[in-house]
């Protein structure tokens, strides 16, 4: 599984406390790519304080789940 940090002008809700924020975490396995937005402020630390591996996972069971279902 890789893992990277983005940043975009495209701002989401955080994915840990729903704020507005630009900063993404990234993960990509098995030709997928999930893009999880979490902030990372000196206020907020939501991105290190997540376990995104374990989301990305859960995310790509489901997804794979739907595409078996088809």
């Amino acid at each position: 599984m890789k893992v990277w940090h983005t940043s975009s002008t495209d701002r989401k809700p955080c994915a840990m406390c729903n704020r507005k924020t630009g900063t993404y975490k990234t993960y990509e396995q098995a030709n997928m790519n999930i893009k999880i937005p979490l902030c990372d402020t000196d206020e907020r630390d939501c991105y290190r304080k997540v376990d995104v591996k374990k989301i990305a996972d859960q995310a790509l069971r489901s997804i794979k789940k739907s595409i078996q279902e088809v």
